[in-house]
C-alpha cells in the first residue's frame, strides 16, 4: 500500500509509505532515530517548514556532516510533493492500482510466490489499513494453520477416516459423522 498524498492530514510523514519505495523511516532510519517528532503527519511537516534550518526538523543533537548529507537527500525526495488542500489523502493497493483491494487478490499474491516470506509481505499482512481480522487470516494461511481436514487430521483432533465425511456435527464434546447418501 501507498499513500497518494492530498493534504497530508492522514499520512505519517516517516511511518507511512508515500514518498519513494519505503517509509522514510526505514531509508532514512538514522534521521527518524534522532527525530523528535516522529509522530507528525505530512501537514504539520509543511505547515512547520521543511526546508533547510526549518522547525520541522527537530533533533535529539546537532547533526553530523554525514547525517547532514542524509537530511538533505531526504529534502530532495520531497522537491515534486504538493499539498493539495480539501483533497483527502487515499491508499492505493499496489498490486492492483486500478481495481484495489481484495481478498481475492491478496491470496493469489500469496500463494503464486516461489520464494520464501519477505519482511515486506510481513509489513503488509499487518499493515494498519487491512483489518485485523484478514491480517489474522492471511498470517494463519501462510504458516498452513487454518482448521482445514487436513491439518485436524494431522494434530489428531480427527481420524483419518472422518476426513473422507462431509458433515461434522459436534453435540456435547462428542463428534458424530454424518456420510453424504
Amino acid at each position: 500500500m501507498v499513500s497518494c498524498v492530498g493534504d497530508g492530514e492522514d499520512t505519517l510523514f516517516w511511518h507511512d509509505r508515500w514518498c519513494g519505495d519505503a517509509p522514510l523511516r526505514v531509508r532514512f532510519s538514522r534521521l527518524f532515530d534522532l527525530a523528535l517528532n516522529k509522530s507528525i503527519t505530512v501537514k504539520d511537516m509543511f505547515l512547520l517548514g521543511w526546508g533547510e534550518g526549518d522547525d520541522a526538523w527537530r533533533w535529539r543533537r546537532r547533526l553530523w556532516e554525514w547525517e547532514e548529507e542524509l537530511l538533505e537527500e531526504c529534502r530532495l525526495l520531497r522537491v515534486d510533493v504538493s499539498l493539495q488542500p480539501f483533497t483527502y489523502d487515499v491508499w492505493q493497493w499496489l498490486p492492483n492500482p486500478s481495481g484495489g483491494y481484495s481478498i481475492c487478490g491478496v491470496y493469489v499474491m500469496f500463494t503464486t510466490h516461489d520464494t520464501p516470506q519477505d519482511r515486506q509481505d510481513v509489513d503488509l499482512i499487518w499493515h494498519k489499513q487491512v483489518p485485523l481480522k484478514v491480517s489474522i487470516f492471511a498470517w494463519r494461511l501462510l504458516r498452513d494453520r487454518l482448521p482445514t481436514k487436513s491439518n485436524l487430521v494431522t494434530c489428531g483432533v480427527i481420524d483419518s477416516e472422518a476426513s473422507l465425511c462431509v458433515w461434522l456435527w459436534s453435540f456435547g464434546g462428542c463428534s458424530t459423522f454424518v456420510s453424504s447418501v
